[in-house]
């Protein structure tokens, strides 16, 4: 595997068989490019380790859990959420519209890099997309590496913020409402709400029978802050 495939920094926080693992992954997605597109395709700020190689392991204090890159070459480059250029996706402008009302800050740029190189992992549970695939096994495909990851984050007793948006994202196994005291333990702290997306109107509705609240009723980001400077952070700066 290329130097440049994935940075110093998470290869020596995955250890030995993890970064064997991406090797194997890494080879299988370039054999399948042969015959179809996958993206987010490589290249300058574009990549599907992108995230890790512009967030060093040692400087990840937000966790943000997204589902896969977008589902076109102009839009996706390997941070969750976030747009390589031009228009605002319907998600993202619900969660730009959030962070005005919550920190009163106006975001026009849908590229997150900004954000990256804070501190803040926006990490893709599925890593690649393919036209013809199903969402299901793209996560299947990912789902070692994305635990490997978590894992390593979870583990580094580092003071971390997890963004938890939509129901899949909540259902993650290391981060049960049933393990979130232990999680503190850990310095890992959990904001959670429903997704931002407009579909079945989801952002203004509270999801697992209320116990999580709607994304719009959530103080994601000026909460996410606070823990921060409570655990003697630098807060995020949520400007692109």
């Amino acid at each position: 595997m290329s130097e440049k495939i994935i940075s110093e920094s998470w290869k020596n926080a995955l250890g030995q068989n993890a970064v064997e693992l991406i090797k194997v992954k890494y080879a299988q997605i370039t054999e399948q490019r042969k015959a179809q597109e996958i993206l987010p395709l490589e290249g300058e700020h574009s990549g599907i380790f992108y995230a890790l190689n512009t967030t060093p392991f040692e400087d990840v204090k937000v966790l943000i859990i997204g589902q896969d890159p977008y589902p076109n070459r102009e839009d996706a480059h390997g941070l969750a959420f976030s747009k390589k250029s031009g228009k605002v996706p319907a998600s993202l402008k619900n969660i730009f519209e959030k962070i005005k009302e919550d920190v009163g800050i106006e975001n026009v740029s849908g590229n997150l890099t900004p954000w990256a190189k804070q501190g803040v992992l926006m990490l893709n549970r599925a890593l690649t997309f393919t036209k013809n695939e199903s969402l299901a096994k793209r996560n299947k495909f990912w789902k070692p590496v994305i635990d490997s990851i978590i894992e390593s984050l979870i583990n580094r007793n580092k003071p971390l913020v997890v963004i938890l948006w939509g129901i899949p994202a909540n259902e993650i196994a290391q981060f049960s409402f049933n393990n979130e005291n232990n999680l503190k333990n850990h310095s890992v702290y959990i904001i959670r709400s429903s997704h931002p997306s407009n579909m079945g109107n989801a952002k203004n509705s509270d999801i697992f029978d209320g116990r999580v609240k709607s994304f719009m009723s959530t103080p994601t980001f000026s909460q996410c802050n606070k823990i921060l400077k409570s655990l003697g952070c630098n807060e995020i700066n949520w400007q692109t």
